[in-house]
């Protein structure tokens, strides 16, 4: 694997590596701007404290993610969870652009303010998880490397229309996940798609 280009590497373990769920990451500049990006590297970190990790990797021109950036300056971040029908705005979220170009406008979710950190949550998930960061970690340097970011979750906002008796059914979450290459799955139709677009 330490011989294979990075490219290879990434295809090959996102092809065995699967499905990952994305992580709809909602972050907010030190200047007050909020971002929006989805992560498909991304998962529960355990539940004593609640956690959960993402990791942004490096560009392929070494720079890192905006969505890095903001949480590494404030220490906040939201995990928006995504459904079908909210796939067309997280792929427009998910177009590389300046940080001076507004995708959360270029996205057309709504937000809705946090309880207690600054970034605003996704109006149109049906989950979203207040967090703050615990611990970053980075693993390796250039392209594709690793910057691992546990976050704390500190509120856990649920829609009604996931409760069964007071309780989450994951029955009722339908999320969608990412497979290799271009590929994702609904699990709520248990099924294959590639959505359009870039």
């Amino acid at each position: 694997m330490s011989e294979m280009p990075v490219g290879e590497a990434y295809d090959l373990l996102t092809a065995c590596v699967s499905p990952r769920p994305i992580g709809f990451i909602s972050s907010i500049s030190s200047l007050g701007q909020p971002n929006l990006a989805p992560f498909s590297f991304f998962t529960l970190g355990g539940a004593n404290p609640p956690s959960v990790v993402f990791s942004a990797v490096l560009n392929p021109d070494g720079s890192m993610k905006e969505t890095f950036r903001n949480v590494a300056d404030t220490g906040e971040f939201v995990v928006n969870t995504v459904h079908r029908e909210m796939m067309d705005g997280v792929g427009r979220a998910a177009i590389r652009a300046s940080a001076d170009t507004p995708k959360w406008e270029r996205s057309g979710f709504g937000q809705l303010p946090s309880l207690q950190i600054r970034p605003p949550r996704v109006a149109e998930s049906l989950v979203q998880l207040e967090c703050k960061v615990f611990q970053i970690v980075e693993h390796g340097i250039g392209p594709g490397s690793a910057r691992y970011v546990i976050g704390e979750v500190l509120v856990a906002h649920v829609s009604p229309e996931l409760l069964l008796q007071g309780k989450v059914s994951g029955d009722l979450v339908h999320s969608i996940a990412r497979m290799g290459g271009k590929a994702y799955v609904d699990t709520a139709a248990l099924e294959l798609f590639e959505p359009e677009g870039p």
